[in-house]
């Protein structure tokens, strides 16, 4: 799969290993990318509570070249179906959330799985010998 499909998948993946200023722009996004898609740079600065020129690095430390190009390919990886990407289930969470949040899970790892098969591949399974 190319970066772009796994953008999401990539900063899910990552976020314990970003600095914390990083990790506060992860969390933004990851909590909801389609609002993230819309946000412009200083909108989601302020919503995660960080500089501008922390969400540049942000955008740097995934491969892209900037805010512009991150928005892109948040928005290509929902259009693809990354959108399910896991999210933790909160204490306060209602039955309503957690099961999306579960049932998100399940068909995010489905679609991985689908995704990554190769359809052409052939494997010989030998006839069970009695």
């Amino acid at each position: 799969m190319d970066r772009v499909h796994n953008l999401l998948e990539q900063i899910q993946r990552r976020i314990e290993d970003l600095n914390k200023a990083e990790r506060k722009v992860a969390e933004v996004i990851l909590r909801n990318p389609q609002q993230a898609t819309r946000f412009s740079i200083a909108t989601l600065a302020q919503t995660a509570q960080v500089s501008e020129p922390t969400v540049n690095r942000f955008c740097r430390s995934f491969g892209v070249s900037g805010y512009p190009e991150l928005k892109m390919q948040l928005a290509q990886s929902l259009a693809s179906g990354a959108a399910y990407v896991s999210q933790a289930v909160e204490p306060d969470d209602g039955p309503a959330e957690y099961t999306r949040k579960i049932f998100g899970s399940a068909i995010a790892s489905l679609d991985s799985a689908c995704q990554s098969l190769d359809p052409c591949a052939y494997v010989h399974i030998p006839a069970k010998i009695s």
